[in-house]
This record gives C-alpha cells, structure tokens and sequence, in this order.
C-alpha cells in the first residue's frame, strides 16, 4: 500500500472592495461602473484572493455612514467573518467624515479586517498607519467642509436677490421653467386640499375625495397621509410666495438643520402664478391655527366626534369639557365632565348630563331641537359652562378676545 501524504488545502483571502460617487451624473455614473468592473476584474485575477463581495453606493453621500447601504451590509458580512480584506479607491471614498472613518477603519482592524486605500498607498495593517490615515482623513472631511461652505455661500447669494431654485426636491402642482415655478397637471390636487380643508372637510373626507379622483402623489404609491396634506397646506409657495432659507443651513456631517448657525429667512410676496387664492390661503391658515390651539388644550377631534367637541369649555379653569358615558340603575347616559377635574388640576366645576346642556344651548342660541342648522350653529359658538349655567359666545369674537 502507497501512502500519499496530502497538503491542506488553504483557502484564499476573502476579498471585498467598496465605490462609491456622490451624485447621478453621467461622469459619475462611468466612474462607478468603471470602479465596480475594475475591481471585480483585480479580485479574480489575483492568486490567493476570493471575491467577497463588491459594495458600491451611488449617488450618496460620504459624510454618514447610515445612509450608505450597501456600505453598512458590507460592514455586517465583515463582521460575520465573510471578508478579510476591503479594497477601496481612496479615503474620500470610503469616508468624508473624520470620526466615521476612524471609527470603521480601527473596529474592522479589530476584527482582523484589511482596509487598504489605493489612492494614497496605506493599509490598516501597516505600522504607523493611524497617523498618515488620521492626516488623510481629516483632509478629506476638510475638504467635504469647504464644499459644503461654498455651497452655502452660493445660497445666501441667491437669496439677497430674491432667487431659490426648487432642484431635485420637486413641489406637487409645479414644475420650474427658467427658473420661476409655473402650475403643472397635479395643480388640482393641491387646490382641491385648501378649497375642501377651508370649507370645513375633515381630513379622511379629503383623503376619500382624492384617492376616489384618482390622485397620485410624487414619490409614493401610497395614498396621501394627512401628514403629508399638513405638509403643502402649510407651504406658502402656493399662494404664490416663497420664502428663502426656511430653516438653518445644514451641517455637513450631520446632514441636519444646525441650531447654532445664525441665518435670515427672506419671504418674497407674489413670486409666482399661486395655485389657491390668498383668500382660501387666509382661512386654511385660520382653521389650521385653531386646529393646533385645540391640540395643545387636549382635544383631538375627528368626524366620529360629537357636534359639542372642541367647542365646550370649564369658566372656572379654561379647560374643555369632554363627553363620558355614565352608568346609573336604568341603564346610561351621556354627560360632560371638565378635562381639569378628570385630571385632578383642582377644577371643582360639576359635570353636566347631555340632554340638559342641550337645552340651555337651544334655547341660548334661540332654536328648536331637532333644528337642521343645529349643528352649524354650535359650531359657530365657544360654549363655557359655570356653576350657575353656560354662556353662548361666537366662536369669532371668543377668537378675537
């Protein structure tokens, strides 16, 4: 018998590399197949080396790595042990924020994971590495920082003049030509949530009203949220002005508004064709400012609630009455009890049954129940109930007061 001694077979490196452009141009585009097919090419042709992987973002950002994807699943294959080697372009590349690099670069040398920059010729693995990638690094972010500045500035520039562009981030109803918003096909929509919210419409009657229309939002195939509605009537821009530098310019690391930047916000009245008039514009605003008033008071109405909700109030502390179900021996009853005694503010105003305040609103506001335009009055009335009865006021004059 011949016995054959047979050397264990060594596995090869495993080898990942990680591309990325910042933008969608068609340069950068060339850049980003170029680099995937480049190192695709480099990976398999080496002797020793087993392709990982290739983790490429595109038209991302490089100061933060939680919006990379496929930068963060390269980082889970890393630690699960499926890569031993990350191949990378530069440092730019693979990081513009200072901390994050360090941060990656040291937990994956940890894990006994290679990064090796091509650009710049270092690896992790190489002695003295922390500090010619510490100095490289931080000229990247540098750099990512004077880009950020310069884009500003430009900013500030246009809006002197009364000048900002709507870019990548398109408004429902308008498209730019040279340079001024003009209306567009989706322009009912926009019109049909100030016209239906002004005339008093709950928002699941304007969320019906639109999906029975057929209308279509920008960057979803949901259905329109309220939240997002909230959103547009909110939005000068469609009674035709704009106002430049809404909030703070962002940080370029975070990519969020900074609170510590000092900036000056510039509205410019009649800047374009408005899609609503300033008259539906008014009385939106008017509701919607109500609507928030009501919010921090504790009431949250919708179209389930009964005709008295958000317009009942506590003389004694302000508060607003709020609809119980009471059990006595026939059975239950409606009554109202005031937000400030249920929670135990101290208010000692009574509760009162339904059917009673009813009545001495009917016969303040001078109807007959069973009236059809009962509820339209009520609506237009701030109600406030007292030891020794209510007071009837017009919800206007309340408003002014």
């Amino acid at each position: 018998m011949i016995v054959r001694r047979i050397a264990p077979k060594i596995a090869g490196k495993k080898v990942a590399a990680y591309a990325r452009v910042s933008t969608l141009s068609e340069d950068q585009e060339e850049s980003y197949e170029t680099q995937v097919r480049y190192y695709t090419s480099l990976i398999e042709a080496t002797e020793g080396w087993g392709l990982a992987g290739i983790y490429a973002d595109q038209g991302i950002t490089g100061t933060s790595a939680l919006k990379r994807p496929q930068f963060l699943r390269m980082l889970e294959d890393a630690r699960a042990g499926k890569i031993n080697l990350i191949l990378c372009k530069s440092i730019s590349r693979f990081s513009r924020n200072f901390v994050e690099a360090q941060k990656y670069v040291h937990e994956l040398k940890s894990i006994n994971v290679e990064v090796r920059f091509e650009k710049e010729g270092i690896s992790s693995f190489d002695p003295g590495s922390d500090l010619i990638f510490s100095l490289m690094a931080a000229i990247a972010q540098e750099e990512s920082r004077s880009i950020s500045e310069n884009v500003k500035w430009s900013y500030r520039r246009l809006a002197e003049v009364g000048i900002r562009h709507v870019g990548n981030h398109r408004m429902l109803g308008y498209k730019e030509v040279d340079g001024k918003l003009t209306p567009n096909e989706d322009a009912w929509m926009v019109r049909l949530m100030f016209e239906e919210y002004a005339a008093g419409c709950s928002p699941n009657e304007i969320i019906q009203h639109l999906q029975e229309k057929g209308a279509k939002r920008m960057r979803s195939e949901e259905p329109f949220s309220w939240s997002a509605i909230l959103v547009i009537l909110h939005n000068e821009a469609y009674v035709g002005d704009r106002l430049i530098q809404k909030t703070a310019p962002q940080n370029y690391l975070t990519k969020k508004p900074d609170p510590t930047v000092e900036y000056d916000s510039k509205l410019v009245h009649n800047d374009h064709e408005a899609l609503v008039s300033r008259e539906v514009w008014n009385q939106v605003q008017q509701r919607l400012f109500r609507s928030k008033q009501e919010r921090e008071k504790g009431l949250f109405a919708d179209h389930r609630s009964h005709v008295l909700y958000g317009h009942l109030f506590c003389a004694e502390c302000g508060e607003p009455y709020r609809r119980y179900t009471a059990q006595i021996v026939s059975g239950t009853h409606k009554v109202w009890r005031c937000r400030g005694r249920v929670n135990k503010s101290g208010c000692r105003n009574k509760q009162i049954d339904e059917e009673v305040l009813l009545s001495a609103i009917r016969s303040e506001l001078g109807i007959d129940a069973g009236d059809p335009d009962e509820e339209i009055f009520i609506r237009e009335c701030r109600i406030v109930v007292g030891r020794q009865g209510i007071t009837v006021e017009k919800q206007q004059a309340a408003e002014i007061a």
